[in-house]
This record gives C-alpha cells, sequence and structure tokens, in this order.
C-alpha cells in the first residue's frame, strides 16, 4: 500500500527530474505544494468527505486526482457516480485546482466538455462584471476539502446568474419556477444518474441509496502506537493474579498492625513522659542540693 509519505517523496522526485529535461518555462512544482497536497491526501484518506472518494491516478503524481461523487440521496442525483479529474497547478495552494467531470453531467455550471464552472475555483482577481464576490473566490485558506463540499452543494443549487451551460441554466429555471410542473430538466439528471450508476455496477461499486449509507464513516484503524499501548496495558492486568489481590485477612492484618503501631507510640509516649518528670525532679533536687552548699 502507498503511502502519502512515500507518495510525497516519489512524486516530488519524479516530477523534478522530469522537469530538467522539459522546457524551461515549465516551472517546477514546490516543495511546499508537494507537502500540501500529500498531507491533504492522506487526510481524506483517514477521514473522507460523505459522498466522495479521492484517489490518485498515477501514484507517481500528486498534481492528478481522481474524484468519485456519489448523488445525495432524496436528491435528482439519488443513486448515481459521477467520475471527475482534478487537477492542481505547481504552486498549490496559491492558485486553485481545476475540475473535469469524466461523467456526463446536465448542469447550469458545468460546461459541455466537463469543466466545473464554481466560484471557488476561480483566480482571485478583481472582475466587477462576474457578479462574484472577492471572498467567494479561491484564497490559500481553502483545501480540497472545502472545494467538495462546495461541489456538492452547487450539484443541488445551481447559480444561473452566469451559467456554463445556458440551455441547462434555463431548463431548470423553467423547472423550478413551475414548481415541478415541467419534468424535462429532472427526468435528464435522473436518466443520468441511472446510466453512471450502471457504470459504478460494472465497476464494482456499491452506492450508497440511503442517508445512513451516505453519512456512514469509516472506522480509523488502530495505528501501531495505540496497539502497542493496549498490549502494554493488558500485559500488566495479566501479570496480576489472584495471589496479589488484596483479601479480607490482608485487611485484618492491616488494622492489626496499626493497632499495634498505635500501642507502641502510646508506651513510647508514657516513657517519654516519665523521663521527662524525672529529670524534672532531678534538676530541682540538684538545685536544692546547691542552695544548702552555699549556705
Amino acid at each position: 500500500m502507498t503511502t502519502a509519505a512515500s507518495t510525497s517523496q516519489h512524486a516530488s522526485s519524479t516530477m523534478m527530474a522530469g522537469t530538467g529535461s522539459s522546457s524551461s518555462n515549465i516551472t517546477a512544482p514546490s516543495s511546499s505544494a508537494v507537502r500540501a497536497l500529500a498531507m491533504e491526501y492522506k487526510s481524506l484518506q483517514e477521514e473522507p468527505v460523505e459522498g466522495f472518494r479521492v484517489k490518485l491516478i498515477n501514484d507517481d503524481n500528486l498534481f492528478e486526482w481522481e474524484v468519485a461523487i456519489f448523488g445525495p440521496p432524496d436528491t435528482l442525483y439519488q443513486g448515481g457516480y459521477f467520475k471527475a479529474h482534478m487537477k492542481f497547478p505547481h504552486d498549490y495552494p496559491y492558485s486553485p485546482p481545476t475540475i473535469r467531470f469524466l461523467t456526463k453531467v446536465w448542469h447550469p455550471n458545468v460546461y459541455e466538455n466537463g469543466d466545473l464552472c464554481i466560484s471557488i475555483l476561480h483566480p482571485p482577481v478583481d472582475d466587477p462584471q462576474s457578479g462574484e464576490l472577492p471572498c467567494e473566490r479561491w484564497n490559500p485558506t481553502q483545501n480540497v476539502r472545502t472545494i467538495l463540499l462546495s461541489v456538492i452543494s452547487l450539484l443541488n443549487e445551481p447559480n444561473t446568474f452566469s451559467p456554463a451551460n445556458v440551455d441547462a441554466s434555463v431548463m431548470y429555471r423553467r423547472w423550478r419556477d413551475s414548481q415541478g410542473k415541467d419534468n424535462e430538466y429532472p427526468n435528464i439528471i435522473r436518466k443520468q444518474a441511472l446510466a453512471a450508476n450502471a457504470e459504478a455496477k460494472r465497476e464494482g461499486i456499491v452506492v450508497p441509496m440511503t442517508l445512513e449509507d451516505y453519512c456512514l464513516k469509516p472506522t480509523r484503524k488502530p495505528t501501531a502506537e495505540s496497539a502497542l499501548d493496549a498490549n502494554f496495558y493488558d500485559d500488566d492486568f495479566d501479570l496480576e493474579t489472584e495471589d496479589d489481590l488484596p483479601t479480607d485477612d490482608d485487611d485484618f492484618d492491616e488494622d492489626e498492625d496499626e493497632e499495634e503501631g498505635e500501642d507502641n507510640d502510646s508506651a513510647s509516649a508514657s516513657i517519654s513522659k516519665n523521663n521527662g518528670l524525672a529529670a524534672a525532679d532531678d534538676a530541682e533536687s540538684a538545685d536544692d542540693s546547691g542552695k544548702g552548699e552555699t549556705t
């Protein structure tokens, strides 16, 4: 199994080596980009975003991912299995990645060639005509996880103000404004979702059909350190036998020892007191004899 760390090192060395033989106009991937992508990929493998699955297209390249999107239950996309490619620039996260759907998706914000048009993937430039606020565009604090969440939100709530597919946008608004009476748009989406589901079955992919399955989080496997800790405590417990456990007799013996100790302390105190009185008497006698000699 390829780990994120080994993938990062191998991908970095491979891409750096390839850069030397390529044109000087092509910038080499920055080490910060490699580290950032390796960390994000590892995080998404350990704690995936619900409804998504990511993997590297090639283990030697951290800058190209395959993304599988499961259609959310109780939506037009339910049962769908939509695949896309995500490509990252060499200066990531300072520039946004791009997403292109491989599965046919009829959507106001998806171009005919599959390119996704979404504000979060637009470079942070001042473009008043776009109608987008600067805070809606890409910034280096964004990451793959926030992108995926934005994508699933956009599928259910398209942006019809600046559509990439005008025909799909018109059809969607007609369906929305008719309050569901015009079924042309949802019929196309459901047909595509069924076709995508059939493709998933051919690939042996189980598509979640209920919210319970869709939101199911994988159980993280215990790490080597946690396993060692568990064994350590188990061994300590196993070493403690019945002979080592305290009994009622032990408690009784302890009580006797405590009482004996108290008696000894009392005797010692009494002896000390008597010795003190005797010493006082001796001192008084000495004083009396001294007075007699002086007289």
